[in-house]
């Protein structure tokens, strides 16, 4: 660790210095061992010795101080757009100690660990550059033949608009390779004073706090080039949008790790050049992780706040995302969309995450070709990959004339009320299809049915081939999740749907931390409520559960009321201290809720 409280390369992923080679993970997934990171009990891993802490409104400077002084800790960093701040532990307190000595403070709003966040990639062996994500005529992709028709209709709404350089996109990753030929046109350019930094750079380094954002890892490249790789100039690829400035956010090192508090701090740069000018409409997230942070929720619906689109990876686990989140992607936030993975075939991808509820509609991110570092092209696979096309369509979305000043409420609806139905989709997102961005554009095509109302994604790794470009410019890119290890965090409260449920619906209420001592039985209150003349049985469940912690409901199943039905659930923890991610669920009706819990035992 720095002076400045921040954490280099070797300190976050260490670990990962044989596997990332061949992983190049890229959707933000927590990094393993290495003296700055803890990792136990199968949840998330963070840095030891650290806490985001933020204080409830008004609460006075001399009050934090005060708290922090008797703690013995000491402030590294100050996040103003959402007043929460990393705290440096002194004492040599666990991180689990010092979040049960913060909450019992009155003033205090969360205390939560500085997670680990990891790329999401996987390797992939493809012998050829072809774009098919962009135009599938049934060309051979990885030996397979494809799909005709199995794209995004790029070249459709092309005939409409190509872009605007007046529109820039924010990837938040491990950096841009802002001189490679394919992209250098569309870096965006400091005017000078931004952030502190001097014209002409072309954004944010939240690991060195300088304003060198140079990719060091080729994920970011990659995505880069699938939003907005140069159109038309006869090199390598192209883009979705020829034209989009891209704003480089770097806070993921060479191995594709980076923190939370670094995140956030990536997302105040781009928050703080949105409120000095510049037109900054849609950040990519090709990472993620299995941590809940309220800090990092409350960053992103800070964005939406300021008219921004957060585009997020849904993981590369094969997983469903509404019983195992992934966050970003599992956040609720009216300014998310995420993303899954589908193949040449419009099939979902093996290896993506997906979710009725979490998880927003696919995007092509298998074989997709895209810029890397040195001027050099190769492919990747991953929802990393998938989510720069939803990115790049929604700046191209942007740049039609007339709907420049769409809000972020009409700008997502537009992506997602207008895709293309498969059946590979249908009961895996929330609206059943993969994007079509010709469709999302008024005048470009007929829309597609409506289909049912958005949620979240999730995503995995990606491994990148070198190619040598020929032809015409094209692109491509996405991220692939990692199975993430380390301690419990918690996760926020989610209801899912399900199709042809009864009248009425019903909602579930219960705390998201819980603090035990290890073989001590705890009481959490599961209040469950009916709304709308529902009223059936509702049969309740926790999943998570470490081994040697056990969980019993004193009511179940539990019939719902109007002023809600209450069934303590008890829980008795091991011999084991640590933070651990549990979840609630309540199933009922033909319909399902899900609720995450932070179990924190000392």
């Amino acid at each position: 660790m720095d002076g400045n409280g921040k954490h280099s390369r070797t300190d976050v992923v260490r670990k990962f210095g044989v596997l990332l080679p061949l992983w190049v993970t890229l959707l933000l997934v927590m990094a393993l061992g290495a003296p700055s990171v803890f990792a136990q009990g199968g949840g998330p891993s963070y840095v030891s010795g650290e806490l985001i802490v933020r204080y409830k409104t008004h609460v006075a400077e001399w009050n934090k101080a005060d708290l922090e002084t008797r703690l013995g800790d000491r402030i590294v960093r100050i996040f103003k757009n959402v007043q929460a701040r990393v705290v440096k532990l002194g004492r040599n307190r666990s991180v689990e100690q010092a979040i049960q000595e913060y909450h019992r403070d009155a003033n205090v709003a969360y205390a939560e660990p500085n997670y680990i966040l990891r790329t999401f990639g996987s390797p992939d062996d493809a012998a050829y550059p072809q774009l098919w994500g962009l135009r599938n005529t049934g060309q051979v992709i990885g030996g397979v033949a494809s799909k005709p028709g199995a794209d995004i209709r790029a070249e459709h709404a092309w005939a409409l608009t190509t872009g605007s350089a007046s529109i820039v996109v924010g990837l938040l990753d491990t950096g841009v390779d802002y001189t490679h030929p394919d992209l250098a046109t569309n870096i965006w350019n400091n005017p000078g004073g931004i952030g502190n930094c001097p014209a002409g750079t072309h954004g944010y380094n939240a690991i060195t706090n300088t304003c060198d954002p140079r990719d060091d890892n080729k994920h970011g490249t990659h995505v880069a080039g699938t939003v907005g790789a140069v159109g038309n100039n006869g090199l390598g690829v192209v883009g979705v949008n020829w034209k989009t400035q891209i704003m480089a956010l770097k806070f993921m090192d060479a191995s594709g790790a980076g923190t939370t508090a670094d995140a956030i701090d990536a997302i105040e740069f781009a928050i703080n050049a949105k409120l000095a000018g510049v037109n900054l409409r849609v950040l990519n997230a090709s990472w993620g992780g299995n941590g809940y942070s309220q800090a990092l929720l409350d960053e992103i619906v800070k964005a939406g706040g300021q008219g921004i689109l957060f585009v997020v990876a849904a993981g590369n686990n094969a997983t469903n995302s509404d019983a195992s989140p992934s966050y970003p992607c599992s956040y609720r936030a009216t300014n998310l969309i995420c993303v899954a993975a589908t193949d040449p075939s419009d099939n979902l991808a093996k290896f993506s995450n997906y979710g009725s509820s979490a998880v927003h509609l696919g995007a092509p991110g298998v074989n997709i070709l895209s810029t890397i570092n040195g001027g050099g092209y190769g492919y990747f696979s991953g929802t990393s990959m998938a989510t720069p096309h939803v990115s790049g369509a929604a700046a191209l979305i942007l740049s039609l004339p007339g709907q420049g000043n769409l809000s972020v409420e009409q700008l997502k609806n537009y992506v997602l009320n207008n895709v293309d139905p498969l059946p590979s989709l249908n009961g895996r997102t929330t609206t059943g299809g993969r994007l079509n961005v010709c469709r999302a554009m008024p005048g470009c095509g007929a829309p597609a049915p409506v289909p049912p109302p958005p949620t979240a994604t999730a995503t995995r790794a990606a491994t990148l081939t070198p190619v040598k470009p020929t032809g015409t410019a094209t692109r491509a890119a996405t991220l692939t999740p990692v199975k993430p290890t380390g301690t419990a965090t918690r996760a926020p409260v989610t209801p899912t749907r399900v199709a042809t449920p009864m009248p009425g619906s019903f909602y579930l209420s219960t705390p998201r931390w819980v603090l035990l001592r290890r073989n001590s039985p705890g009481v959490v209150v599961v209040r469950v409520t009916s709304s709308g003349g529902f009223s059936a049985p509702v049969s309740l469940g926790v999943s998570g559960l470490p081994q040697g912690m056990t969980a019993a409901f004193s009511t179940n199943p539990i019939m719902p009321t109007t002023g809600g039905a209450i069934s303590n659930l008890t829980i008795t923890p091991g011999n084991s201290s640590g933070i651990f991610s549990l979840r609630i669920t309540g199933v009922g009706g033909g319909q399902l809720r899900s609720n995450a819990l932070t179990a924190i035992v000392w």
